[in-house]
């Protein structure tokens, strides 16, 4: 096929356009459909603010990738205690390890929970655990759908009871998420998964609840 002249930018142009055009209403339309559930659930715009410190985010494994974060809330704008924003992050240049794009729920955690990283085995365009992290093996089926990684490996063990794992089990109802103890922050999100916007309450209650099996975590 001659691919030279002029002729085949007026097949293709429409084309684009439309794939622009739809690419910018879908954004602009999350956006407001996300500020308006947000709103009900008594969060405030953030936009621009960094409430999480690049020194927690150094510590997460969601961060680690290059990404941007939008729809940025939280339940008030100086020390937020509790976050929900999206990220949207790239992988790299191959098609194989396309764009993920995720909707975050982020707590504050105490000190006394230490760092950690559970990433559902079967996640796809995870970027490997930095070096110095051990992987800690749980001998259960918990342990073959989760890989679990951390620094202080002995007091993550300890955290990770079997008493902790089935109210976890109980507490993601099925779905897979993540959950990630990174500095001041307990983020809690499923991978490559937005919360859809008209059911963001939903969403939000479910990430509460796994993240308090940590927060309560005795």
């Amino acid at each position: 096929m001659d691919w030279s002249g002029e002729w085949w930018v007026l097949i293709l142009g429409p084309g684009l356009v439309i794939l622009v055009v739809g690419i910018v209403y879908f954004t602009r339309s999350r956006a407001f459909r996300f500020r308006s559930s947000a709103a009900q659930l008594g969060l405030i715009a953030l936009q621009g603010l960094n409430p999480i410190s690049e020194q927690d985010k150094d510590k997460s494994r969601l961060f680690c990738r290059k990404g941007k974060i939008s729809n940025l809330y939280g339940d008030r704008v100086r020390s937020p205690s509790r976050l929900l924003f999206d990220f949207s992050a790239s992988a790299g240049l191959s098609p194989a390890r396309a764009n993920s794009r995720e909707t975050v729920a982020a707590f504050t955690a105490p000190d006394g929970i230490p760092d950690f990283q559970l990433i559902p085995a079967s996640a796809a365009n995870v970027p490997p655990p930095k070096a110095g992290l051990h992987n800690i093996r749980l001998d259960s089926d918990f342990g073959r759908r989760y890989s679990l990684h951390a620094e202080a490996e002995s007091s993550v063990r300890n955290l990770f009871s079997s008493v902790l794992i089935d109210r976890l089990i109980g507490a993601a109802s099925g779905a897979e998420w993540s959950v990630e103890k990174a500095g001041a922050w307990l983020l809690v999100y499923r991978n490559d998964v937005m919360f859809p916007p008209d059911s963001i309450t939903d969403s939000l209650q479910r990430a509460q609840a796994v993240a308090n099996v940590f927060l309560e975590a005795r």
